[in-house]
């Protein structure tokens, strides 16, 4: 894959960010909504579509009380659109948890959460259908933005 990454060849590490930058609450929060529809085959000698990771996130939870403190070095980390800042943003992360996807499979996450597509090489495409919900509370519908 190409764009987002920057970078070509074997399957390659995305680029991590939030969607939304503040610190998580159980009362609400916006969710990635991911419908895969194509994906590509594992290599060029496997042209079977079968599960590969696709996505990372890291499970990080910071609470709201230690979030000021942190919250500026964060920003600019996960606002580091280069390799250098990248590398640091990882390092200081840990191990993502990674989530394989199938065609037609649906993967939801809470978009404060730092994540990633995963790249991949050799031929194929991947085809994927997205919007954000907005979970303001169970007393509020949720709310499509696409």
């Amino acid at each position: 894959m190409f764009g987002p990454t920057r970078w070509q060849g074997k399957a390659t590490a995305g680029f991590v960010h939030v969607d939304e930058f503040g610190p998580l609450e159980t009362s609400g929060g916006t969710f990635s909504a991911n419908m895969y529809l194509i994906l590509p085959p594992n290599n060029d000698d496997d042209k079977t579509q079968s599960m590969r990771p696709a996505l990372q996130i890291w499970p990080l939870s910071i609470p709201v009380n230690e979030w000021e403190a942190l919250a500026p070095r964060l920003r600019h980390l996960l606002s580091a659109q280069d390799a250098a800042g990248q590398v640091e943003l990882r390092a200081a992360l840990g191990d993502p948890v990674e989530v394989c996807a199938e065609p037609g499979d649906l993967v939801l996450f809470c978009v404060q959460r730092p994540h990633c597509a995963v790249g991949f090489g050799g031929e194929g495409i991947r085809v994927s259908l997205q919007c954000f919900l907005n979970f303001e509370g169970s007393e509020r519908r949720i709310e499509i933005d696409s």
